[in-house]
């Protein structure tokens, strides 16, 4: 296979408006290149092209952008101008699959994470604009801890941020990667009357802040932060599993640490 024949694997699968696409493409390397094999990831870091060089994988598909920006690239740094250097010389393609798996309905970055949560049986309603929100439903309840607990154990996170209060869930809704605003956080509470949103980030200030005061103001709202690589990796996974039985040679996944680490305060 070739890099443009992998692309075109992509496109069979994840059919949607072409209008919508906007960051997808080759981010470097060239369309007829040959391909021995694919990785998929959540961001073309320099520790995942490293690995995949070293598989002798030709091609990796990232979620992210790969120098710094959604679109485009940091101009005039000298980490990502060393960076795309470093990317030339270890001749791995890469290809930023962004927008088509957000706007292929259903959109396959929450549909992983539905899957990964063990949420996707209890998916009853979506909101579908302005993006595509499954809305998990339990009509008996399910108590926040517990909830909590679980998530963390399927996504393998020791820790999560929470904002506001709900004891009891019975509706949770999927907001992916940058979607904690707080104007859609607001709308998707409003509108799918959900206790319980599961975000991968977003302005503190915004949506952090209403589910502090709603719950101040005894209403049952709250955000569970995943962080925004916790929160669609899942859909890349789903995005790598699919594309193994389009395609003649092998697929993999490559999985990454956080881009942050933990760190302890003293006692002052």
């Amino acid at each position: 296979m070739r890099v443009r024949d992998v692309i075109a694997a992509l496109e069979s699968m994840m059919p949607c408006d072409e209008r919508g696409i906007s960051v997808d493409g080759l981010v470097c390397g060239d369309a007829e290149a040959p391909v021995r094999a694919v990785g998929v990831t959540f961001v073309a870091s320099l520790a995942v092209l490293n690995a995949a060089r070293a598989q002798g994988i030709d091609l990796v598909l990232s979620h992210e952008g790969a120098l710094f920006r959604h679109q485009g690239e940091v101009e005039g740094d000298p980490v990502a101008t060393a960076k795309a250097r470093r990317m030339q010389d270890l001749g791995v393609a890469v290809y930023r699959l962004h927008d088509r798996p957000h706007r292929t309905a259903p959109d396959w970055i929450a549909e992983g994470l539905a899957e990964a949560l063990g949420f996707a049986p209890h998916v009853r309603e979506r909101l579908a604009t302005p993006c595509d929100v499954p809305v998990a439903v339990w009509p008996e309840g399910r108590p926040l801890d517990d909830l909590v607990r679980d998530v963390c154990a399927r996504l393998k996170l020791p820790r999560v941020r929470l904002s506001g209060r709900a004891d009891l869930v019975r509706r949770a809704a999927l907001l992916p990667g940058y979607r904690g605003t707080g104007d859609l956080v607001a709308r998707v509470f409003r509108e799918t009357g959900a206790d319980l949103l599961l975000a991968g980030e977003g302005p503190e200030w915004e949506a952090m802040e209403y589910a502090r005061d709603a719950a101040a103001m005894g209403l049952s709202r709250a955000v569970l932060w995943l962080g925004h690589q916790a929160s669609e990796s899942p859909g890349m996974r789903r995005i790598a599993e699919a594309l193994r039985g389009r395609c003649s040679i092998p697929v993999f996944w490559l999985e990454q640490p956080e881009a942050y680490t933990w760190l302890e305060g003293g006692d002052g």
